[in-house]
């Protein structure tokens, strides 16, 4: 019988990496499917589904108010707008043009990430805003933000992720100067499953992808006080519209979120850490390879830490990771350490039998490296970035792969 992978010319993908948007995000549970799949042949006033979103996204982050979005960074650019706007009609239908003293957004400089890929400072640049970036690539201190904090300024934005230096401001601190300075905080809290935590904190409006963790179709949640979500609902009417979120998008984060609150956290965890053993047995069969847990504030799963000495593997990390993606099937995990000798593999979407077939492709590359080292054009060292644009590049070509 044919694969659905078949039907549509698809390679099949091990995701190793969890729910990137490269990657199609999360797998839906069939429950949250069928809930999409009912409403996609309903026809539903959208204000009315969105309030239903309002409630769901209350109940989940003890928020004022909140809305769906079509994504995160789509989520980011509409927070960011509505504190430009507020819910004038007339400001609203001119953006990017700013009419108001108020024409500037602070991030500090070791927050400039790719959100989704694309850079914050441009996420902001969209709405008609000025980016602000304080501090150094390293470091930010208090001073950085206060004197950044001027009458011109609409908001801050903070980002949430465990990759950060840790000499960035920490988050109680960045709310309490931007407090005092009245000056709205906006987080984007992409990976970040302690939905409470920012809004807890003070947070003034906070971006949780609904596609990720939760694991809805492509949508993201915005919450907060009550007059700036209903800023952010009424982008809808301006620079929001190209970024709308449909019917499918709002039920299923509706739905995503009721079976989060339902899940049984618990024995998902032992679930992964089972895997994760077997996954690590595996590792010490291929000499050079070896694996330890790894939990992390922003992720709900176990996820392998694979160390590669390419001393005895032959091969080093960046080739092994080159070449496992373009496989087939295709073998994706985060590979932001590959130079430095290490992958991280998330358990999150793996089946039964995918970590031994990650380390018979592992232990394939390494022994056709010692037959054919000498005699096969080697690829050319790769960086995370600069591998994925040499596909995307290549997107039409007989084989992007290559």
């Amino acid at each position: 019988m044919q694969s659905f992978y078949d039907r549509f010319g698809l390679r099949k993908v091990i995701n190793a990496r969890g729910p990137a948007t490269v990657l199609g995000a999360s797998r839906v549970k069939d429950a949250i499917r069928q809930d999409i799949y009912d409403m996609l042949g309903l026809s539903v006033e959208m204000w009315e589904l969105q309030r239903r979103a309002n409630e769901a996204i209350v109940k989940l982050t003890g928020a004022e108010a909140g809305v769906a979005a079509g994504c995160t960074a789509a989520g980011m650019a509409i927070s960011i707008a509505s504190t430009l706007t507020g819910d004038d009609m007339g400001k609203i239908k001119e953006l990017p043009v700013i009419r108001g003293p108020k024409h500037k957004v602070v991030i500090q400089k070791g927050h400039v990430i790719g959100i989704g890929d694309t850079p914050a400072n441009q996420l902001i640049r969209l709405t008609g805003a000025e980016p602000v970036e304080i501090g150094e690539a390293l470091d930010c201190a208090s001073y950085h933000l206060e004197a950044a904090l001027t009458l011109d300024v609409a908001a801050a934005v903070y980002v949430m992720m465990d990759v950060f230096p840790p000499n960035l401001l920490p988050f109680d601190k960045f709310v309490e100067i931007c407090k005092s300075k009245g000056v709205p905080v906006i987080v984007d809290a992409a990976y970040d499953t302690d939905f409470r935590h920012s809004i807890a904190k003070g947070a003034d409006l906070v971006v949780h992808s609904g596609q990720k963790w939760l694991g809805g179709a492509t949508s993201a949640l915005i919450a907060g006080s009550k007059d700036l979500v209903h800023a952010c609902f009424l982008q809808e009417l301006g620079i929001g519209r190209p970024m709308k979120v449909g019917k499918e998008g709002v039920l299923g984060l509706i739905s995503a979120i009721e079976h989060w609150l339902a899940r049984d956290a618990e024995a998902i965890i032992r679930q992964q850490e089972a895997l994760a053993e077997r996954f690590i047995a595996a590792m010490a069969e291929v000499p050079g390879l070896t694996g330890s847990i790894k939990r992390t504030r922003f992720s709900p799963s176990v996820r392998v830490v694979m160390e590669i000495d390419e001393e005895q593997t032959g091969v080093p990390a960046w080739e092994i990771n080159m070449k496992l993606g373009t496989g087939d099937p295709v073998i994706k995990m985060d590979d932001y350490a590959v130079y430095h000798g290490k992958m991280e593999f998330d358990l999150s979407f793996l089946d039964d039998g995918d970590e031994r077939t990650i380390i018979n492709a592992i232990a394939s590359i390494a022994e056709d490296k010692k037959k054919n080292g000498g005699t096969v054009r080697q690829p050319e060292p790769m960086n995370r970035l600069d591998l994925q644009y040499h596909t995307l590049r290549r997107w039409l070509d007989d084989n992007p792969r290559a």
